[in-house]
């Protein structure tokens, strides 16, 4: 077999076992299953893979890799509340592109609400630098009036108002058809979670005491 050939081979058996994994987890999926959808034999795990959870293990690498090559979220230039929209409206973009796999986002919210022990290594290796990267945005815009669990607590909050619209699809379209019916409707959501969690970050402020920098106490 030739080197395309089990390239082309490996990733059709990636795509099918995404797909499965993000349907029934990790435990509830078969190797019979995974591999009637890639339309390939029972022994192409064994021999592309060492065993399922080696193949488990590559499927969440490769979304991962696709989100990191996909560069939703860069450093930008400008004022901290530019660059905090820059983020929003980057991470909105990349969640609610309608050419990115749709097991991709199931098999991430799967793994974070049942996690296996691959969690960890995922967090840490796709997801921790843009968490980094938004906290400095937001410690910017406290001024050093907010602690840092403040400032996780301001994280958290910014990250589930944009993961709320892709993993609550259906439950939008639903209720609220007209918030993601147009065609800039990326634009208008980012420009809303951008000025909600400005508000928010200035009511923090006010209810917080000043803190001084140690080297003045």
């Amino acid at each position: 077999m030739s080197t395309e050939s089990k390239s082309s081979s490996r990733e059709r058996l990636i795509e099918a076992a995404g797909e499965v994994f993000s349907e029934v987890g990790f435990k509830a999926a078969t190797v019979r299953e995974i591999t009637s959808r890639a339309g390939m034999n029972l022994a192409a795990v064994n021999y592309y893979f060492r065993d399922k959870e080696e193949l488990y293990s590559a499927v969440l690498m490769h979304a991962q890799r696709c989100a990191i090559e996909a560069s939703w979220v860069s450093e930008s230039s400008g004022a901290p509340e530019i660059r905090l929209r820059d983020f929003i409206e980057g991470m909105l973009r990349h969640l609610l592109d309608p050419l990115r796999p749709a097991w991709h986002s199931r098999l991430m919210a799967r793994e974070m609400t049942a996690p296996t022990r691959m969690l960890r290594g995922l967090l840490d290796g796709g997801f921790r630098p843009k968490v980094e990267l938004l906290g400095g945005i937001l410690r910017e815009l406290a001024d050093g009036r907010l602690t840092d669990e403040e400032i996780d607590r301001a994280s958290a909050s910014i990250v589930s108002q944009c993961v709320f619209y892709r993993q609550n699809r259906p439950v939008i379209l639903h209720l609220y058809p007209d918030l993601l019916g147009d065609e800039d409707h990326i634009g208008k959501l980012a420009d809303h979670i951008t000025a909600f969690s400005l508000g928010g970050l200035e009511q923090l402020k006010k209810s917080s005491p000043v803190r001084l920098p140690v080297a003045l106490l």
